[in-house]
């Protein structure tokens, strides 16, 4: 006589109707699933009372008439659209234009019915492997194979599949009705994608120096109401606060007038506000000559109060000047300049540049100064090995025993 085939655990609790079932789909030790009116669903954990507990608060809902579909399911539309009235608010603007994007792909990619609980390997390897083809654009689209421009980076797909992450991590902390929206992730250990050797370029002074050399050369149109004409652009301030702070082209840009306080320390300090921030971060910082220089430039030639753009779009001066303008900007300069194109970096040449020169000082220092709330950020994606400090590292032991007495 065989052995006799062991038993799944289940239980059902309600009556006819509205009845709840809970049980192991692969015997002891596996995830406990449950199928609430028709519709199966994870429940995310190992633990039989817990899911007793559930089963018996579920029907008891559905006895009430009470329609638990969407806070039992964590499914892909309904935890993406509390994620985005509840957090990406918090973010700054760009962040929440990559949030908008990123549910929109996923939704497609997943299905808004999908239960985000049951994402598996193949899920999360199928997706990267679509997406780095061009089989599947940024919105989620299937793009046709005759239509395919050129692969995706692993660095984009990975920020897409950080996105998912940290949704997934932030839907464990968020409770509906009590509790979270999902009890476990499923994703976790799942690896994201990465470049093998990320291409860091840093810029150097004497390309700085040339740049800036040639950049009150680079024109701008100004199409406003009322006023047409063609004047220098603000190519030489951006680059002179870029070099000088190392803070990211996009928070320089949305600098406002408010922000600046050129009566604090001895050149004056800029608050970096949090909501241009990618930290989210408020920060004050003081500045150098070099920066207050371009300061005062700013103020000589088109002086503003209050909450004012320093760097104004062209068009509309209530919005401030568009990065892709001022980087058409500077890769004009550089075409002028005779200078190389930088592989994959134009404006983060200057912010590795500027936290690269700082190796020397107190990292904490720097990242304050900078703008990093991460010391591994800084010191991996930011700071490069250069020649003259290598050099430095190899022969300091034989300089200082050559300075040692006797």
């Amino acid at each position: 006589m065989g052995k006799k085939r062991k038993q799944h655990w289940s239980k059902s609790y309600g009556d006819y109707g509205t009845t709840v079932w809970v049980f192991e789909s692969r015997g002891r030790g596996s995830i406990i699933h449950a199928r609430v009116n028709g519709r199966k669903q994870s429940l995310g954990h190992r633990s039989r009372e817990r899911a007793v507990r559930w089963a018996k608060e579920t029907a008891a809902k559905l006895a009430l008439g009470v329609d638990v579909s969407r806070d039992t399911v964590p499914r892909t539309d309904y935890v993406f659209s509390l994620y985005l009235k509840h957090q990406s608010p918090d973010h700054t603007t760009g962040v929440q234009h990559h949030d908008a994007r990123c549910s929109e792909m996923w939704t497609r990619v997943l299905g808004p019915e999908r239960d985000l609980s049951s994402l598996t390997l193949e899920d999360w390897q199928g997706f990267a492997k679509a997406r780095a083809t061009g089989t599947i654009d940024a919105r989620g689209h299937a793009v046709p194979t005759g239509k395919r421009q050129k692969k995706v980076g692993p660095r984009t797909v990975g920020r897409d599949q950080e996105w998912l992450r940290s949704v997934m991590l932030w839907a464990r902390k968020w409770r509906v009705n009590g509790r979270p929206l999902l009890d476990s992730n499923p994703m976790h250990g799942f690896p994201i994608a990465r470049e093998r050797n990320p291409k860091r370029p840093v810029a150097t002074d004497d390309r700085y120096e040339a740049t800036r050399a040639v950049s009150d050369d680079v024109m701008m149109d100004v199409r406003r109401p009322g006023q047409r004409m063609t004047t220098r652009s603000y190519l030489s301030e951006l680059l002179d606060i870029v070099n000088g702070t190392g803070r990211r082209i996009s928070a320089v840009i949305q600098l406002r007038f408010s922000d600046l306080r050129l009566n604090e320390g001895p050149q004056g300090a800029i608050r970096w506000p949090a909501d241009t921030d990618k930290e989210c971060r408020e920060w004050l910082v003081p500045i150098n000559a070099s920066v207050r220089a371009a300061l005062n430039r700013i103020n000589s030639e088109r002086p503003g109060v209050g909450t004012a753009y320093l760097f104004p779009s062209p068009r509309n001066p209530r919005r401030p000047v568009s990065k892709d303008l001022v980087s058409g900007w500077l890769e004009r300069a550089e075409a002028m300049a005779r200078l190389p194109k930088l592989d994959g970096s134009l404006w983060h040449a200057y912010r590795r540049k500027w936290a690269t020169s700082r190796k020397g000082l107190p990292d904490v220092d720097v990242a304050m100064a900078g703008g990093w709330s991460d010391l591994t950020s800084l010191k991996t994606a930011y700071q490069q090995a250069d020649t003259e400090t290598m050099y430095r590292v190899v022969n300091e032991p034989t300089e200082l025993r050559q300075r040692r007495p006797g």
